[in-house]
């Protein structure tokens, strides 16, 4: 599935995130949050304390052992392209659960975007 065509996504009043995902591209991976780190005892403080460990292998196997902030920024880990949605959407990060549909954050980037589009 190609980029996101804004004469789908109402720019003012988007009504669903389905066939967006512009939040998950440019921006690192929050999941990187998740990785493990050495020197920590006990519970890790931002992984969920039920994340399956298959997405644990994941992470710490792709982001070995880097800070957020240090990961490829093009899109994040658990993004599909193809289908422009969360692989482990029940599983995100809280900066992700915090990033609503039209929000503030939400216009902006569809905004930055649409503005942008000539350039596609």
């Amino acid at each position: 599935m190609s980029a996101p065509d804004f004469h789908q996504l109402s720019i003012l009043q988007p009504a669903t995130c389905d066939g967006c995902g512009l939040c998950c591209e440019g921006i690192g991976s929050p999941v990187a949050l998740y990785a493990a780190r050495s020197g920590w005892n006990g519970p890790h403080p931002f992984r969920p304390p039920d994340l399956p460990d298959e997405l644990v292998r994941e992470i710490d196997d792709h982001f070995g052992g880097l800070n957020r902030g240090q990961e490829p920024q093009e899109r994040c880990l658990w993004f599909d392209a193809a289908s422009r949605r969360c692989r482990h959407y029940e599983w995100r990060p809280q900066v992700c659960r915090d990033y609503e549909l039209a929000g503030d954050a939400c216009l902006a980037r569809r905004r930055e975007y649409r503005e942008a589009e000539p350039e596609r």
